[in-house]
């Protein structure tokens, strides 16, 4: 058994410098000097956060965006900063986005999720705003298992120049900020895009990311209805991996 857990974390560890020198090569191929990255206090941006330092240690900078956000999230982004040096700004979008509101709530419209959207939306914007003046490329932090289905916004944290996480499915995430000795309140916290108060990933996705993860491994799960539900989501979510369709003419 101890010789199993060996071999897995010296896989995972080849899997990081895999990733590592992956983000080298697409920032020198696309000429820049860099990395940008959000950093919001969850497990994935933390795992992003740590490559990036480690492919760009004199240029790779973190933002964390905070609107409407947890105290908690502030704190855990800040332990990830301090914990491994990283440069980093602190710009608080909260005035930003409640100003959108009071302009768009006179149409009488309140659609929770419309709402929640402008926030990567805003982010999106600041991110490549430091991106364009420092020359860096915006690094995601989207994992395979959000990706499959859509569990992103559009024009938001999908806006991005590379995804290094976009081929790692969410419960290898896991193991690998073990391996990077991310704090384990940050692995156990409940993941969550802190769109509104108290929401979590696997409560507005309607299943876990365990039976997720499951079910792109091998394509059903014993839950037919939860399998239902996925393949729905792939279906419609499917413009969002894409460009922009162009007509023939």
């Amino acid at each position: 058994m101890e010789e199993n857990n060996v071999t897995s974390k010296k896989k995972l560890a080849q899997k990081v410098e895999k990733i590592i020198k992956w983000i080298k090569t697409r920032v020198r191929a696309a000429g820049k000097k860099g990395v940008i990255f959000g950093l919001s206090g969850g497990i994935d941006s933390a795992v992003v956060a740590i490559c990036c330092k480690a492919a760009f240690p004199d240029n790779s900078m973190a933002l964390i965006l905070p609107c409407e956000s947890k105290e908690r999230d502030l704190y855990d982004a800040m332990t990830i900063v301090q914990n491994y040096n990283i440069r980093y700004q602190n710009i608080d979008l909260t005035p930003v986005y409640q100003q959108l509101l009071s302009i768009t709530s006179p149409n009488g419209h309140n659609n929770k999720v419309a709402k929640a959207n402008i926030k990567p939306r805003l982010r999106m914007i600041v991110l490549y705003y430091f991106a364009n003046i420092l020359e860096y490329l915006v690094v995601g932090t989207g994992n395979k298992s959000e990706i499959s289905i859509g569990y992103f916004t559009k024009y938001g944290d999908g806006g991005v120049d590379i995804l290094p996480l976009g081929n790692i499915l969410k419960s290898e995430i896991f193991d690998i900020a073990r391996l990077l000795e991310v704090p384990e309140t940050i692995i156990t916290k409940p993941p969550s895009a802190g769109l509104w108060e108290n929401q979590t990933d696997e409560q507005e996705m309607g299943f876990s990311y365990e039976q997720l993860d499951n079910f792109l491994k091998y394509g059903q799960i014993q839950d037919k209805e939860v399998e239902k539900v996925i393949l729905k989501m792939k279906r419609r979510s499917a413009h969002k991996r894409k460009l922009p369709p162009s007509p023939k003419v």
